[in-house]
């Protein structure tokens, strides 16, 4: 739905103030003005028995924190500093806003079912300690083992995925042995940091497959440099890896139908569990095309059209797998801060 920039943004503010409000994400830049920094978030805390307002910026190197008056005035100076994208998240709904080219405001709202909490300054424990040294391999942790601010988002991202895989080797006898596979791995920090959460419990066999020959030299060279054990990266696509059973598949960020690719992979190869994040869809399935000719009501906005096709083709995904005999869940992957694409198909075999 389309608004003024100046309602849209005044709504925004409103939501931040509410009782049930969770989090705010600022990131983008307009085209008529430029943010100080990348992004901005904004969460609610508790400071001396008072509710206020924390706004962290990120720059990239560092974050910058402030505590503002819920009814401060700095609130609608920083949603309207140049930001394109907001999204301001209660308890049980998303309101996101888009700031064109064209200075017009689109405005949607999702439902949403996240926990308030007002902790200042907490913590949570991590799968992986940002002391691991699979952090310093990867060049995200600086020399005294904390995580850099700029891997901040990606050592999230990386502790949801060992969230999500826990509940595949749980049932699994310690000291076993396990194989996994990360299809079109690009540049394997995942694919690492799996091996090693891994490694901590079972003999794992780790196997990267990745088409870029200049990311798969650089993974080696990590292999080499620090003997890393269990884990191999081969130079070639998808469509050519042999049709080995593995216990655990992944395919994460995989471009357009390289996603298609990953499921024909776990089908044909009767592998026991898989996890996809989707990305990309430039190319999508007859199927996909025929499910939107009949939804006439999308054609005339091109964002409506774009989000619903993706979910018709990750719908379409996830049921190829519960044909093929799996257990499929579509879960989120991430937060949507850390990355627009968080949709990701969990499938287990029922053999």
């Amino acid at each position: 739905m389309k608004q003024s920039t100046e309602q849209a943004l005044s709504e925004a503010a409103e939501r931040i103030r509410k009782e049930n409000f969770v989090r705010a994400i600022l990131t983008g830049k307009r085209r008529s003005n430029a943010p100080k920094f990348p992004r901005v978030d904004i969460r609610p805390v508790e400071i001396k028995g008072k509710v206020m307002l924390q706004v962290i910026a990120h720059d990239g190197r560092k974050d910058y924190t402030n505590n503002f008056d819920l009814d401060s005035k700095e609130i609608e100076v920083l949603l309207d500093s140049g930001f394109a994208n907001i999204i301001v998240d209660s308890t049980q709904e998303s309101y996101q806003v888009q700031i064109t080219k064209k200075e017009e405001a689109i405005v949607g709202t999702s439902r949403t079912r996240l926990e308030r909490t007002l902790t200042h300054d907490r913590t949570k424990e991590r799968l992986l300690a940002e002391s691991d040294p699979i952090f310093s391999l990867l060049g995200m942790a600086d020399s005294t083992g904390r995580i850099k601010p700029s891997y901040r988002d990606k050592y999230i991202q990386i502790d949801q995925l060992l969230r999500l895989v826990e509940p595949i080797v749980q049932a699994i006898p310690t000291g076993k042995q396990f194989r996994v596979i990360d299809l079109a791995c690009g540049s394997a920090a995942l694919t690492f940091a799996v091996h090693a959460y891994l490694s901590k419990r079972f003999v794992v066999e780790t196997l990267g497959i990745e088409r870029d020959q200049v990311l798969v030299s650089k993974a080696r060279e990590k292999v080499a440099n620090e003997s890393v054990l269990g884990i191999e990266f081969r130079n070639e696509s998808i469509q050519s890896a042999t049709r080995e059973k593995f216990d655990l598949v992944l395919a994460l960020h995989a471009c357009d139908t390289a996603s298609d690719d990953a499921i024909s992979f776990v089908i044909d190869s009767k592998s026991t569990a898989a996890l996809i994040v989707p990305c990309c869809h430039q190319s999508r399935p007859e199927e996909v095309e025929e499910s939107l000719s009949a939804v006439q009501v999308l054609a005339r906005d091109g964002i409506l059209y774009e989000r619903f096709a993706d979910l018709v083709t990750d719908g379409i995904r996830a049921e190829r797998l519960r044909s093929a005999g799996y257990e499929v869940d579509v879960v989120e992957f991430v937060p949507d801060e850390h990355t627009a694409r968080n949709l990701m198909i969990r499938a287990l075999s029922k053999n």
